[in-house]
């Protein structure tokens, strides 16, 4: 995927984040990161297009799109007193394709996601994101549960 040295130090961050508790708690967790260590961070929102298009016309989805560049702009706004460069993008299609994509079209060399509460069967039934990064994904992963911004201990790592 990413042309990034994984054995190197870290330089890029991406946080994928849906405005959910747990995506805020991921970019707590990136910030953190990217403190000690200098890298970069990227916020990047996906607008998910697999979307059954019954469900949605065209002007739902610009208006998701709206919606979306509108919770990564005020992330972006909100980090602007933290010594940390940031960079805020919007993508459309599957997220976890999406994701993924963005990481390697910006030489992104680890991934920071939070994960919810969902219950293991209706990750299993539902399909997960997470779950998807986590086994697709050629750079760490960081899964950073919900409420959790204490030393790390429970956050999974790849």
């Amino acid at each position: 995927m990413s042309g990034a040295d994984q054995a190197g130090p870290i330089r890029s961050i991406l946080v994928a984040t849906d405005g959910s508790a747990a995506a805020d708690e991921a970019l707590e967790r990136a910030l953190g990161l990217a403190e000690q260590t200098g890298a970069s961070v990227h916020v990047l929102a996906v607008v998910d297009t697999t979307m059954n298009p019954m469900h949605f016309g065209v002007d739902d989805v610009d208006e998701l799109q709206r919606t979306k560049k509108r919770l990564v702009d005020d992330l972006v706004a909100t980090v602007g007193d933290r010594n940390v460069e940031i960079h805020g993008a919007i993508r459309r299609g599957r997220p976890a394709n999406a994701i993924l994509a963005y990481a390697d079209e910006n030489a992104i060399d680890t991934l920071v996601v939070g994960r919810t509460g969902r219950s293991r069967v209706a990750d299993m039934l539902l399909g997960s994101t997470t779950d998807r990064l986590l086994r697709e994904a050629s750079i760490p992963v960081v899964v950073v549960p919900a409420g959790d911004t204490d030393d790390g201990d429970e956050s999974l790592e790849r």
